[in-house]
Parts: C-alpha cells; structure tokens; sequence
C-alpha cells in the first residue's frame, strides 16, 4: 500500500484533567513521524484539536497540512487539488508550509449540513468499535449561541445555529440502524433542546418513522417543558446530560450560563418525575469560587438523583474565551499562549483543600465521582 496523502484525526488535545493532566498531542506528533519515516506521502492532520491552535499545531506534530475547523469540504478540495498538482492555497482553513513558515487561511462554516453526504460508517469495524466503549454518534445541528465564559463552542462551530432538517436526520438514524445495527447513538449537539421548536420536530418526526434507535444528547435546563421531555423519551431518548457547571447563584452569573438555580431545580424534578435519566458535570473552580459557593452546589446536589455524577476540578483554557481574559489579566498564562498545552484556570480560594473535600463527598454515593480520579 502506497498512500499519496495519510490524513491523521486529532481529537483531543489532553484529557482536560487539572488534578491528573495528560497531554495526548505527542501522540499525534509520534504518529506522524512514523508515517514519515515510512512513507513519502504529503500528511494532513485535522480535528477537534486542531482548530483550537491550528499554527501551533501543525509546528508541533510537524505534518505538512493542517484543517482548521469542518472538514467535510475543505479534505476534498485539498485532495483534489493535490492529485491535480494544483495550488491548494485558496481552500478556507487550510494550514500549509511555505518557504520555512506556516501560512493559514480562515476557516468556513458549512451553512447547508443538508447538503453533505452522510459518513462513511460502513468504513469503520464497528463492531469492535462498540465492543470497546465507543459510541455512535449523529450531528442535529451545528453552531452555539450562548455564551459561556469558559466555552469555545461559538467561535468553533459558530453563534449561529446551522440545524439539519429532522427527514434528513431520521434518513441517517435509518441507514445507521439497518445498514450497521447501530441501536444506540449520541446527538452531538452542544445543546439539543434550543431552539425548542426544531428539537421538538426532530422528535415528532422521530416517533413518526420509527427508525429503531435509542439516543442520548445534552440538554439546557432552561429550555425544559413537560412536553418536549415527553416527545423525547416517546423518540427513544433514554438519557440525557443536564448541562449545569454549578448548583451555586452566583456561580451560575459568573459562568454565564443563561439559567437560575431555580431554573436548574425545576428541570431536575422535571426529569426525575418523568423517569428520565440524568447526568450532571460539575465545573469547580472558576473565578469566585470559595468554600460557600462549593458547598452550595454540594448541598443541591444531595437533594437530586441523577443517574451519573461527575465533579471537575479546575477549567481547561481555551483560546476566544472570556476565561483567558480573566487569566491573563491575573496572571495565569502569558497573553501570547497558544494554549496547546493543557492550562487550567482553578480559584486560589479552593486550590489547597477542594480534591481532598469533594473525594470525601463523593465517597458515600457510588454514581458520584470526582473526573479523572487515577
């Protein structure tokens, strides 16, 4: 086998971990250098990863070309124009090398998501990919407009939101479930259930087609009603993941999270009434944190059941974030860091006593845990 181009999909850039930090791109950087030490053929790298510091990058894992941001046009025409021997310089979001520096154009948004021919499942070996925990997943729609101050997600995958047409999504779920027994998937949304209207369609048309397949996604407390849970769980929804951060008033302002604690409550007993499955992950340590907001959030969580429970230490810094404001300004991280590496933003507050507390407060409910725990 004699490839032209070897495309390597970076995923995550570390584990996100403050209390047990793993950086994973040398991984990436390794992989690479074994493709180039067997092979001449050009190397591109793109994912996730990637598009949070594309130049730094592609410097590191030292391929030839990187992918900032949706690849599902940007790969094809890189390809095309190499097997054509033409000059691939015009394509948005291509990171390339140009005499001993690194160029880069910015990335596109797809608007149309209805246009793009559905993955290539087929090419995987899916059986042992769910044998060892992996998930089959579907994109709903694209984009995020809310405004989190530690989320990268607007300036990722844009404010605007890009939604599929629910017929579209459903043709996908079939060929899924019929084509490669998929029985259970994740909708990837960063939030499933806004705009309300187009989560609800997607269900209506879910339960009218019946394609046979379970799934989970991430749900906004603020935008929860009896009925779209209802639609939910008759669409096959068999969990979901409540996105809170916090259980504390002040820490909900702080992280901009667009939703009271009040707010918070009423979705869980929504949930919990309904029989639907929860999870709850818990961000501890933004700015403001101290023993009081901790043990406000400890405190609500003691009242709810959820299915799963996950505590994090500490909040991963990611470039076009109000965080890295904050942590310039206090001196956190240097102004011209590209954030490769895994860096955190913890509250000094908590620094000194918070893994000690929360392993003593997770040790009597055996669904709670404390991320990363080693």
């Amino acid at each position: 086998f004699k490839p032209d181009l070897i495309a390597i999909s970076i995923r995550n850039l570390d584990n996100q971990s403050y209390l047990h930090p793993e950086y994973l791109l040398p991984d990436a950087k390794k992989a690479v250098g074994v493709c180039r030490a067997e092979s001449d053929a050009k190397i591109v790298v793109g994912g996730g990863a990637v598009s949070v510091s594309p130049v730094a990058v592609l410097e590191y894992v030292g391929a030839d070309f990187a992918i900032d941001g949706e690849g599902e046009i940007a790969f094809p025409g890189l390809v095309d124009r190499l097997e054509r021997g033409a000059d691939p310089s015009d394509l948005s979001g291509l990171v390339w090398r140009e005499d001993d520096r690194i160029r880069m154009n910015p990335g596109e948004f797809i608007h149309d998501l209805d246009s793009l021919k559905p993955p290539r499942r087929d090419l995987f070996d899916n059986a042992r990919y769910a044998s060892e925990g992996g998930f089959a997943n579907i994109v709903v729609k694209q984009g995020c407009s809310f405004n989190c101050l530690y989320c990268d997600g607007p300036t990722a995958m844009g404010r605007k939101w890009r939604k599929r047409s629910p017929a579209k999504i459903v043709d996908e779920l079939e060929q899924m479930h019929n084509e490669l027994g998929v029985n259970v998937t994740f909708f990837t949304d960063a939030i499933f259930n806004f705009p309300v209207d187009h989560a609800k369609e997607v269900c209506r048309e879910i339960i009218r087609r019946k394609p046979g397949v379970f799934w989970v996604t991430t749900v906004s407390p603020a935008y929860l009603d009896k009925e779209l849970i209802a639609l939910m769980q008759e669409a096959g929804c068999n969990a979901v993941s409540l996105g809170a951060d916090s259980a504390s008033e002040k820490m909900l302002k702080i992280l901009r999270k667009g939703f009271t604690k009040k707010q918070l409550r009423e979705a869980a007993e929504l949930l919990e009434e309904a029989g639907l499955n929860y999870i709850l992950s818990m961000l501890v340590g933004a700015p403001g944190e101290d023993r009081a907001t901790v043990e406000e959030t400890v405190e609500f969580l003691e009242q709810r059941k959820p299915f799963m429970l996950d505590l994090c230490v500490g909040i991963r810094l990611m470039p076009g974030t109000g965080l890295v404001d904050i942590a310039i300004k206090e001196g956190v991280i240097s102004a011209d860091d590209p954030l490769m590496e895994p860096r955190f933003y913890v509250s000094p507050a908590i620094k000194d006593w918070i893994e000690d507390y929360l392993t003593e407060v997770c040790a009597p409910h055996p669904n709670w845990t404390l991320s990363h725990e080693e």
